[in-house]
């Protein structure tokens, strides 16, 4: 009876050392909890009644049913309550395809600094406010800011760390990589008009538009996303712009109006030069994925996972939306962990070697990106506008390769629908990757900048 007392007494003890050897992925799969910001770990879990995917199964049944049917489909794009859980379930609305993860997780160690909740920004309508009082007021879903390879904050308010989130437009920049490795290796230049890689475009107004105004956002074309008169290209299905999302089912046109994706672009028709204005467009994206997938001869999600994602010790494979006739949506779809959207973008910076045990993205592709010579076109339409308003003590901004605002310092900043955002820092080596269900307009860029400067060296 002793000795089995005394066997008992160990296996509890080792239960228990079991326990709080759990890592916080691990721990958050079945139970959310709350850390104190001055913990140890300074990690702050989400309260559990605000998970997102803590609701019942009658309300993820009425969620598919609203957004299956016809009408409701583009309304994916914008924040709501049916949005809150549908961004962070993308597979289950959308076809996905894999990008693969392997070898071992490069574990990102932690070294946080409980004072970042008290740093205070200029965030929206000009009041200042700290990193705490965005997080409890604010839409935000999750952040990571990673500096050297060390998690230094991390933050969940509706979702848990091994959760996946959609990137929307933040997925942009996936394709313009994959470009750049392209030119890069000599096997595309970016100097030559898009329908010299295209030829379901020739005869039409993009024999006049080049590979690099199209990364650029700059191809004078119409049929922009927000510089349209009536500013309602995303919702007016005789836009040209929804016209061609139908054709990939992001929308559906009424009737029985639908063409081929090449039919609809070849109408645009170039109302201005090249690299005039930054007029943002994700038909720019989508051309430019068709070329990286025709040049690169195979499925861009493939050339993603073999150049890049299989090599910086993702934690989860990835998941991208493709259209029902198998094209990749790098306009949108990226789908993955706010630790593994750190993890892709550290691959412009310093630490992301020490993840890959090489330089994942070669200096000359960086260069492209930090390239700010086009600067004076960035505020003359609406994307530009609003940007520089984020940050009006910076002259000089750029977008660049899809990036939506390249610094002069060399810093760049993509954001997405709802407020997603990656910051990337590489001359202070740090990253902060964060996802929302918001209006896009809460500033967060603003607050991830000051992030980052707090902690130079």
């Amino acid at each position: 009876m002793k000795k089995l007392t005394q066997f008992l007494a160990i296996v509890f003890l080792l239960g228990i050392v079991m326990v709080a050897c759990k890592s916080p992925s691990e721990k958050s799969n079945s139970e959310t909890i709350i850390l104190d910001k001055n913990d140890v770990r300074g990690l702050i879990y989400a309260n559990p009644e605000e998970v997102a995917s803590n609701i019942s199964f009658d309300e993820v049944a009425r969620i598919s049913t609203y957004f299956h049917q016809p009408e409701n489909a583009v309304k994916i794009q914008f924040p709501s309550t049916e949005t809150e859980y549908a961004w962070q379930h993308w597979s289950q609305f959308y076809i996905t395809a894999p990008l693969y993860r392997s070898g071992q997780v490069s574990e990102l160690s932690y070294n946080i600094h409980p004072d970042i909740g008290d740093l205070s920004f200029v965030g929206r309508d000009g009041k200042t406010e700290t990193v705490d009082f965005h997080f409890e007021n604010f839409p935000i879903d999750a952040m990571v800011a990673v500096k050297g390879g060390e998690i230094v904050y991390e933050r969940y308010k509706t979702m848990r760390p091994d959760d996946k989130h959609i990137w929307f437009s933040c997925s942009k920049v996936t394709g313009a990589t994959m470009l750049a490795f392209l030119e890069y290796e000599g096997k595309v230049d970016v100097k030559k008009p898009v329908t010299f890689y295209l030829e379901e475009l020739k005869g039409s107004d993009w024999d006049g538009v080049t590979v690099e105004e199209t990364l650029d956002m700059a191809t004078g074309l119409n049929g922009t996303e927000h510089d349209e008169p009536l500013h309602d290209s995303r919702t007016n299905p005789e836009q040209i712009w929804f016209r061609w999302a139908a054709t990939s089912d992001v929308a559906v046109l009424p009737g029985d109006r639908s063409k081929n994706w090449y039919d609809i672009l070849g109408e645009m028709k170039r109302v201005k030069p090249g690299h005039e204005a930054f007029e943002y467009n994700s038909i720019n994206t989508f051309v430019i994925n068709r070329i990286v997938e025709k040049v690169g001869k195979m499925p861009m999600h493939e050339q993603l996972s073999e150049r890049i994602w299989s090599k910086l010790g993702m934690e989860h494979d990835a998941d991208l939306s493709v259209s029902p006739s198998g094209m990749t949506l790098g306009w949108l779809g990226m789908n993955t962990s706010v630790r593994d959207m750190a993890r892709f973008g550290m691959a412009f910076t310093p630490s992301g070697a020490k993840l890959a045990g090489e330089q994942i993205i070669p200096d000359a592709i960086i260069k492209k990106i930090q390239d700010t010579s086009h600067s004076g076109m960035y505020a003359k339409a609406y994307a530009g506008k609003k940007f520089a308003e984020s940050f009006p003590d910076v002259k000089g901004l750029a977008n660049r390769y899809q990036w939506d605002v390249v610094f002069p310092n060399g810093d760049f900043f993509k954001s997405g629908v709802g407020g997603q955002g990656l910051f990337v820092s590489p001359s202070q080596d740090m990253v902060v990757a964060w996802f929302c269900t918001g209006d896009g307009n809460n500033l967060e860029e603003v607050m991830a900048r000051e992030i980052i400067y707090s902690l130079a060296e």
